[in-house]
């Protein structure tokens, strides 16, 4: 005779995963997977919407910098006289109250204009000068721009209306405003509106 449960087949519940188990299994699995995708999706947008928070966060300091140096235009000396704004579509320059931090002297001329590199990109850079003895290096306040569009809102002597004008010639008068506008290449994260500047005090 032969023993008893020597050589039997085993039972359903022995012979591996079951059909039921291998389907929770399957569907576990399937979860994660799509937990992980999500987790990565995420992790990609964060990246991508932090990067482009820290550059126009810099742009933000930038414009900031710009507004209010340009706030504090030099007005009329004890002559009677403005010291002399010039304006031209890509670059600006003027006399500015100096920055008690980090400059001496009661003014200094800051001019910014557009730099143009090799590969036809822009910088956008400004220095700040006592004069031909005392002038700073330039600085880059924002890199590879693809264009800077500058304007001016004023009236000029051969029309008494306000308007805007691509260039400023009137030497005995700054403009009113200047807008600043700067285009980035196409997939840059950097946004910049244009940026409208009332011109010193006493205008």
């Amino acid at each position: 005779m032969v023993e008893a449960g020597a050589g039997a087949a085993a039972g359903p519940g022995e012979a591996g995963f079951s059909l039921v188990e291998m389907l929770v299994s399957l569907a576990l699995m399937s979860l994660v997977a799509l937990l992980l995708l999500q987790a990565i999706g995420t992790a990609g947008l964060l990246s991508r919407f932090g990067g482009r928070l820290a550059a126009e966060t810099d742009l933000d300091i930038v414009r900031d910098h710009l507004r209010t140096s340009l706030s504090r235009l030099v007005g009329r000396g004890t002559d009677g006289r403005r010291p002399p704004f010039r304006g031209e579509p890509e670059r600006f320059s003027g006399m500015v109250l100096a920055s008690r931090d980090a400059e001496r002297g009661g003014a200094v001329r800051q001019t910014v204009w557009a730099v143009r590199r090799d590969d036809g990109t822009i910088d956008l850079v400004e220095a700040r000068s006592l004069g031909k003895d005392g002038a700073s290096p330039p600085e880059v306040l924002v890199s590879r721009a693809v264009a800077l569009r500058l304007r001016y809102f004023g009236s000029d002597h051969t029309d008494p209306q306000p308007r805007w004008q691509p260039a400023w010639g009137r030497r005995d008068r700054p403009p009113t405003l200047i807008e600043i506008g700067l285009d980035f290449p196409p997939g840059d994260r950097r946004r910049w509106s244009p940026l409208i500047v009332p011109l010193g005090v006493g205008q």
